[in-house]
């Protein structure tokens, strides 16, 4: 008895309930937190992880890799919640982009993947991994890592970027390699000063990304609601917007990195002349053209630029007298993107 009497106490001890988050709280990660990927495993691996470890990586990736994710955070039902799919941004009569032309993918800024949620139940929907990662510990180590890492994360979630650190654990944002986000803007009304544009959150989400996604190679940030219902319009070309991107990119320095600008922004840019590198081929149509923002001087300054070399950079102009011909410039590729407001138009007949 004496002994029962110890054993109880020593693994049947009453500890305190934990407290119930409220309903209303965000799903925030505990602190301190228990890390649940294991680092070695004392169990005999089955067939699968006997294999090399390129070839394992090549069967993991066709299978659960090469997709656009959606992770967002809701507020629904007065409450937050998970939202997530696989982007079929590509369904309904869109057509895949061309090997030669990677320029014609779909824009980040009009997809509605998640505003139709509820209508889809195609197998699409799901990639399928869950019950591989539940499978074993190697199973769910190896297969969690290539979730994050061999797919592309489209956040639009403005709570779930401004938290990232606290909502997604560490290790998985450093997995990410490929990231496409959302920045709405946030019009304050001002009394008879009227409205203007509060891009003020761009700064942390930045700095998120930054700090935390260090495995980053890809990135695409898209500007929404640069126009109000009225149709005025914000200059986000000579805002803080873009200095905060271009510190951005200095401190990524990432091959592939584009901005959709609002279209109003995009037409506006009075450097329309084209430029073309002695080494690139000249594009004379419209659609092989974009604009570059390039940070190779102490200014920054916009070129209009074939996007024969998309997603890399275009080469680096001017070319001084002596000076190599095949160094990539720095900057990014600006897109065209966020039309506005619909205009109502009055039949007046």
């Amino acid at each position: 008895m004496p002994k029962l009497s110890a054993w109880a106490k020593k693994h049947l001890s009453l500890r305190p309930s934990p407290k119930k988050c409220p309903k209303d709280a965000l799903p925030v990660l505990p602190s301190p937190r228990r890390p649940i990927t294991p680092v070695s495993f004392a169990t005999a691996a089955c067939l699968l992880f006997q294999l090399p470890w390129d070839i394992r990586s090549m069967i993991l990736s066709i299978a659960f890799g090469g997709s656009t994710l959606h992770m967002d955070l809701a507020r629904q039902d007065e409450a937050w919640q998970w939202r997530g799919l696989v982007c079929y941004q590509y369904d309904y009569g869109s057509q895949l982009p061309s090997p030669l032309d990677p320029w014609s993918s779909p824009h980040v800024w009009n997809d509605a993947c998640l505003q139709y949620e509820r209508q889809r139940k195609f197998p699409k929907d799901n990639v399928g991994i869950m019950g591989f990662l539940l499978s074993c510990k190697q199973a769910y180590t190896e297969g969690i890592d290539f979730l994050y890492s061999a797919n592309c994360i489209n956040i639009q979630s403005e709570i779930l970027l401004l938290n990232l650190p606290r909502l997604i654990p560490t290790n998985r944002l450093t997995s990410m390699t490929s990231l496409q986000i959302v920045i709405r803007a946030h019009w304050i009304e001002q009394g008879n000063e009227g409205p203007f544009l509060n891009l003020g959150h761009l700064r942390p989400i930045l700095d998120n990304i930054i700090t935390h996604c260090h495995s980053l190679r890809s990135f695409c940030l898209a500007f929404l609601g640069a126009s109000d219902k009225y149709g005025r319009k914000y200059e986000i070309l000579h805002g803080p917007a873009l200095p905060m991107l271009d510190a951005f990119y200095r401190s990524k320095r990432l091959r592939d990195m584009r901005v959709e600008l609002p279209a109003e922004a995009f037409k506006q840019v009075n450097t329309w002349k084209s430029i073309d590198h002695p080494r690139e081929a000249p594009a004379k149509e419209w659609n092989k053209r974009s604009l570059w923002r390039c940070l190779d001087g102490e200014e920054p300054t916009v070129q209009y630029r074939s996007h024969e070399r998309y997603p890399h950079p275009p080469l680096r102009l001017p070319l001084q007298d002596g000076e190599d011909d095949t160094v990539e410039s720095d900057g990014y590729w600006f897109r065209e993107g966020d039309e506005g407001p619909v205009r109502q138009y009055v039949d007046c007949f």
